[in-house]
């Protein structure tokens, strides 16, 4: 099954309330029977979840396009895509991204599960979600016309999550406004997670000044993205290539 990386609207670690955007970046997962031979800690947790409640092992094949350990929503996407992927092959009734969301934490690979990551990666769209409940509060198209550029970075700095709960008026606020205006809400979230984590925002600035609709940390870092009108891009992603190889994608809208 296939599955989206994204970008962060409303980072939920500081209130529990998130909302992320699907982005054209694609994960590919299969299975077969057998054993699985990776050291990835969420699948194992999947692999097991499944053998234990329904008796079937299997192996894992991943096709990404979605850096590891970047923002990205990679986890959530690889989660997603093999429990629709189990569901499907073995008519197995799953909840997919609330399960994703709970193996993500049993599995230490999420502090608050990102319910809405595995939204947005599953569905597409944007997610707006209260994770703390599982609960899905909604879900949107993205705007139209609009260029997700992406800068990825691997390699995360190692950070103190629960930092981030002493901003949860202003991010709750964030969540407010995203529900209304997504790309105001992200170009807040962006600006306030890399001052959090103590990135560069002289970069951010720069994208902002050349046109950028929204632009900073996606995630808990250390990816920078940047979001402009179709046809604008190009000063943006003269800004971005000083620092890496940019992404130029686009996102992704609801399915169904």
């Amino acid at each position: 099954m296939r599955a989206y990386g994204g970008i962060s609207v409303v980072n939920a670690l500081p209130s529990w309330y998130g909302s992320s955007m699907a982005i054209d970046l694609k994960v590919d997962v299969s299975i077969e029977p057998g054993k699985y031979k990776g050291d990835s800690s969420l699948i194992k947790e999947i692999v097991r979840f499944i053998n234990e409640k329904y008796g079937i092992n299997f192996d894992v094949k991943i096709n990404s396009e979605i850096p590891q350990k970047s923002g990205l929503k990679g986890s959530s996407a690889v989660s997603v895509a093999l429990l629709a992927e189990v569901s499907k092959k073995y008519d197995i009734q799953i909840d997919i991204p609330k399960m994703s969301a709970i193996l993500s934490i049993k599995a230490g690979v999420s502090f608050t599960g990102a319910l809405d990551d595995a939204i947005s990666s599953y569905f597409g769209g944007i997610s707006y979600t209260y994770n703390k409940g599982f609960e899905v509060i909604g879900k949107a198209n993205p705007p139209k016309d609009i260029a997700i550029l992406v800068l990825p970075q691997g390699n995360r700095p190692n950070f103190n999550p629960w930092a981030f709960r002493n901003y949860s008026t202003l991010f709750r606020e964030f969540f407010r406004i995203s529900l209304n205006d997504p790309l105001k809400a992200m170009r807040l979230n962006g600006i306030a997670v890399g001052e959090i984590l103590g990135y560069s925002m002289n970069i951010v600035d720069e994208l902002l000044r050349k046109g950028a609709l929204a632009a900073g940390i996606s995630g808990n870092g250390p990816s920078y993205f940047a979001v402009t009108k179709e046809g604008d891009e190009g000063p943006v992603i003269e800004v971005l290539n000083t620092m890496g190889k940019v992404i130029v994608t686009r996102a992704v809208t609801l399915e169904g």
